[in-house]
């Protein structure tokens, strides 16, 4: 019991990991029944739900550790990941898209060997962090809902709804674009603020503690 209290954080961490493949299995499936999208936008609902929720218990109950601060954004990068290579495949999202919060999301990955030199608890989420990842969980829920343009491999934009405001697509190619540009944004801030605290070790000259929840 004890064990599950001190874990608890961590083990939603990885139930979030754990659900991805099946997010995966049920988006496949729509393509047979409409049943299987509304699964599939369930699943991916969940996740998002536990992206806040697992911080919100390891912050109330005290049981921040290193190994959530590390295992909490890759998590994360998972499940946008395979979301994004999912809904491209099928359709639902041109190239640009998904190349732009995955490059992004695979550089931030990269740069873990360098945070693991420095006290990770150290580098504070910036706000743009958090509001780019609520903004792309709720652009790809809409985007889920949406009908497919295409038959999946869409380079261009060909198809796409941008101006159809009674769309599901329209509103989330949109805030897709927003929640991207905000990620790009919080990836700058996130590189910034490792270089400074590497600068600051390799000089003998620590800087001070900022709390830490997740590395978005």
């Amino acid at each position: 019991m004890e064990f599950l209290k001190k874990n608890l954080a961590n083990i939603v961490t990885l139930l979030r990991v754990f659900m991805t493949p099946l997010f995966v299995v049920f988006m496949v499936l729509s393509n047979t029944s409409t049943g299987f999208k509304y699964a599939a936008l369930g699943v991916f609902a969940f996740g998002a739900v536990t992206d806040w929720f697992d911080g919100q218990i390891a912050r109330r109950m005290n049981i921040v550790s290193q190994f959530g601060i590390m295992v909490d954004p890759l998590a994360d990068r998972l499940f946008i990941g395979a979301t994004l290579i999912t809904l491209y495949v099928m359709g639902f999202i041109p190239l640009l898209f998904m190349v732009l919060v995955l490059g992004r999301d695979l550089l931030m990955v990269a740069g873990y060997p360098f945070v693991k030199k420095i006290d990770a608890s150290k580098v504070a989420v910036h706000w743009t962090g958090k509001v780019a990842t609520a903004t792309l969980f709720v652009a790809l829920g809409m985007l889920i809902l949406s009908p497919r343009p295409g038959t999946g491999f869409q380079a261009g934009f060909n198809g796409y709804s941008f101006t159809t405001w009674s769309s599901w697509q329209t509103w989330g190619l949109w805030l897709f674009i927003v929640g991207a540009a905000l990620s790009l944004l919080s990836g700058g801030v996130y590189v910034a603020r490792v270089i400074q605290l590497l600068r600051e070790e390799k000089e003998g000259n620590p800087g001070e503690t900022a709390p830490a929840e997740s590395t978005a």
